[in-house]
């Protein structure tokens, strides 16, 4: 059995630095939202995600300057050994939307196709190609409209993997459960409070956000000298919850999980 002593160096490792290492997205990163390049406004991309398949709707013009249709479902391909997205383009079209809806004008066409390929949680390139021509861009989740407000008491966890380790008793996985409590502003600090058997850690830092995904950078405290730098990174929030990952490197240890709770309707001590 770990001691008290063990287990709160384990929870101190989970806040150290997570700046060290990137964020890499996954096929469990939800890349729906809202994408663009930010010095070419006036075109974009609305990204749906289902699992592993993406449908893209792009928002762009023609050799006219007039608006065009195009979408596709780019699906994972899952021996790719990153994270990419690939399929067929069409263009669509149908009736004026101001009159009564008539389904026989409605007509689709095989253009081209379509890869996504998630260069980090926020970036990714985009190629596709329509009637011959292919454009390839660096697009990135579009800046939000309104910023995400994580305020609340949650019931949850975490767990992390920790390897390379110095000490190999801190090498292995670990899950560790309790109340979470954060306080999020409106200059967009925030607040972190993570209980459990162990110990407390307090989290407090800068949010950020491009599009619907939120990270903190900033310092940790759990007590007794424990204390550093920090990053939490795609955070979301949900109806129900609050879920985010992180990365870390502390000394030899490499760390790498996630955390997440239910929104409690009220403090349970």
């Amino acid at each position: 059995m770990r001691t008290i002593r063990h287990l709160l160096a384990a929870f101190a490792l989970l806040a150290v630095c997570f700046a060290a290492v990137p964020a890499r997205a996954s096929l469990g990163t939800n890349f729906s939202d809202q994408w663009w390049v930010p010095a070419e406004s006036g075109w974009g991309v609305s990204v749906h995600q289902q699992h592993d398949t993406l449908f893209v709707i792009f928002f762009v013009y023609g050799p006219d300057a007039k608006p065009v249709w195009y979408s596709g479902a780019a699906v994972y391909q899952y021996n790719s050994g990153n994270p990419l997205f690939a399929g067929d383009l069409y263009q669509t079209s149908g009736p004026w939307f101001g009159g009564d809806f008539n389904a026989v004008p409605v007509s689709y066409r095989k253009v081209g196709t379509i890869q996504f390929n998630a260069t980090s949680v926020d970036t990714a390139t985009l190629t596709y190609s329509v009637d011959g021509t292919t454009v390839m861009k660096s697009i990135e989740r579009q800046a939000p409209w309104r910023y995400e407000d994580f305020t609340g008491e949650y019931y949850g966890g975490l767990d992390y993997s920790a390897s390379g380790c110095s000490d190999p008793t801190s090498n292995g996985y670990f899950e560790q459960f309790g109340p979470i409590h954060v306080d999020h502003s409106l200059v967009n600090s925030m607040t972190l409070v993570a209980q459990s058997s162990a110990g407390s850690c307090t989290f407090s830092g800068t949010y950020t956000q491009a599009g619907h995904m939120g990270s903190v950078t900033g310092s940790f405290d759990c007590g007794g000298g424990v204390a550093g730098p920090m990053q939490v990174f795609e955070m979301e929030r949900t109806g129900s919850g609050m879920t985010a990952r992180f990365a870390a490197q502390t000394g030899s240890c490499t760390v790498a999980g996630r955390l997440g709770g239910i929104e409690r309707e009220s403090p349970r001590n």
